[in-house]
């Protein structure tokens, strides 16, 4: 039996890591774990912020005893006009015989206490009332939306063959009808890439400014996180106008219970730069269309950008990401949380 006065919580060293791994097996088998040790080793150790401490890991023990740990993505963040140490808070888990003890609180305390803005994204319903318990920020969910590309194979999912055949243009034609797909004309260019270069991060240093809350895209950042990622592929994409970069985009397709999905994991320019958002959508659906994509999805908190997809014949349906924040430095942000910046991308949500 756990005794709370005899646990301690102290920062992941590299002699950890092996118990964590036997920990992984115990609690999710050995298949699970030997997946997840190259994803291990991008997500924490290859960050591009990673502390020079080593990877932002909490651990509760019981003597030698692993109870549990927490581990985090280091970032930096735009906050209210100034960059600050801050961090995504991810893979919590404790033993059973740890958990109603006090532990799970312990950790994150820990993890929050070392950064300037704590963030919690997707949250498990245990997780996300433990953040409430101990008063993080309540942002809601982030806002989900869903385009229909292919009524008949979203029909046919639903109802079978040959009801799903028949009810297909009937579906297209309401959807048609209630979310119109508005192109804006513009000067702007797509193009598709393999690389970020510096001019990502003049991108980032002029655009940041149009939000309040931005996880800091520069050119470290995106190569990490989307070309060296060793579990998801992703297509690239950039905007111009008149040879200058203006956004980018991030994408990928999948199947998912028999169905194409298309996911938009990441798209950012100026909030305020319409026409480079819409020129950037309307390409990644085309190659959508092409990779015969049935249902479009994106995650998007940003009140422009949201309106950017509404545009593009998106509507909003009913959102499973949970967002808490804490914050030790200025509360102002809060209370603009329209102009924040967080996507599917963010934290580890596509894994």
């Amino acid at each position: 039996m756990t005794t709370p006065d005899r646990v301690s919580v102290a920062r992941h060293e590299a002699s950890d890591q092996e118990d964590i791994f036997r920990f992984y097996a115990e609690t999710f088998g050995q298949d699970l774990t030997e997946g997840s040790r190259r994803r291990w080793q991008w997500q924490y150790a290859e960050n591009p912020e990673r502390e020079r401490e080593g990877p932002a890991i909490w651990v509760a023990r019981e003597g030698e005893h692993v109870l549990g740990q927490y581990a985090s993505m280091p970032v930096r963040l735009w906050w209210g006009g100034s960059e600050v140490r801050s961090s995504w808070g991810m893979d919590v888990f404790l033993r059973p015989e740890a958990r109603g003890k006090g532990v799970g609180a312990r950790l994150f305390t820990a993890w929050s206490d070392h950064v300037e803005v704590a963030l919690g994204l997707g949250l498990t319903p245990s997780s996300y009332g433990l953040f409430k318990k101990l008063r993080y920020h309540d942002v809601g969910p982030v806002p989900f939306f869903q385009k229909l590309m292919d009524a008949r194979a979203v029909a046919t999912r639903r109802l079978g063959e040959p009801l799903g055949t028949l009810a297909g243009p009937l579906l297209a034609l309401g959807w048609s009808a209630l979310h119109r797909e508005r192109a804006r004309r513009s000067a702007v260019t797509v193009e598709p890439i393999d690389s970020f270069g510096p001019e990502f991060d003049a991108l980032w240093e002029t655009a940041r400014t149009s939000y309040t809350m931005c996880v800091r895209r520069d050119a470290a950042y995106l190569t990490w996180k989307y070309l060296r990622c060793p579990h998801r592929r992703y297509t690239l994409q950039a905007a111009r106008r008149e040879g200058r970069l203006a956004g980018f985009a991030v994408s990928r397709e999948e199947d998912y219970r028999g169905l194409r999905l298309g996911w938009i994991v990441d798209l950012f320019a100026d909030a305020a730069d319409h026409c480079a958002k819409d020129a950037l959508l309307g390409a990644v659906l085309g190659g959508f269309r092409e990779a015969g994509v049935a249902r479009a999805q994106a995650f998007a908190l940003n009140r422009p950008l949201r309106d950017d997809l509404r545009r593009r014949g998106f509507r909003e349906a009913r959102s499973p990401m949970q967002f808490c924040v804490r914050t030790r430095v200025s509360e102002a942000p809060l209370g603009d949380r329209g102009r924040w910046h967080v996507v599917f991308g963010d934290s580890d949500m596509d894994r």
